[in-house]
């Protein structure tokens, strides 16, 4: 089964190498990107266009970047932590920050995992195939 990814990030660069490393680990799950932390929320709780659940479907992982516009990654691993259907949902961090205080913080917030983004594509495919392996092949339900 194909789990779906929601990934929140403001970068097109980012998100498009992320799309490339999951197709040359051989890797066909669904990624959806939403650019900001609000458009997350707007995701996650079925608000305008995505109300529809066949075509919008909850994921089974959510990969955030820190900082974003409107709301950014804390904000919303706050935001998170604090409704019920979503305390569950695995969120892992994928920023370009190695600040050790964004680290902690991100796991004090909720994040299962923080990842620094490599800089080099076969480097973010080994990343996303342990991703793959770690979150996506367990018998995990949607948020």
């Amino acid at each position: 089964m194909r789990r779906l990814i929601l990934h929140a990030d403001d970068s097109e660069d980012d998100a498009l190498l992320l799309r490339t490393a999951f197709e040359m680990a051989g890797l066909r799950n669904r990624i959806v990107r939403v650019s900001n932390g609000q458009e997350a929320i707007n995701y996650l709780w079925g608000i305008g266009h995505y109300s529809d659940r066949l075509l919008h479907p909850l994921p089974h992982l959510l990969l955030l970047d820190l900082k974003m516009p409107l709301v950014d990654g804390f904000d919303l691993l706050e935001w998170l932590g604090s409704v019920p259907d979503f305390k569950e949902l695995p969120v892992i961090m994928l920023s370009s920050s190695e600040d050790p205080s964004n680290i902690e913080k991100a796991r004090a917030l909720g994040a299962r995992d923080y990842l620094v983004k490599p800089a080099k594509l076969e480097d973010l495919v080994e990343l996303v195939r342990n991703l793959h392996a770690t979150w996506l092949c367990k018998d995990l339900q949607p948020a």
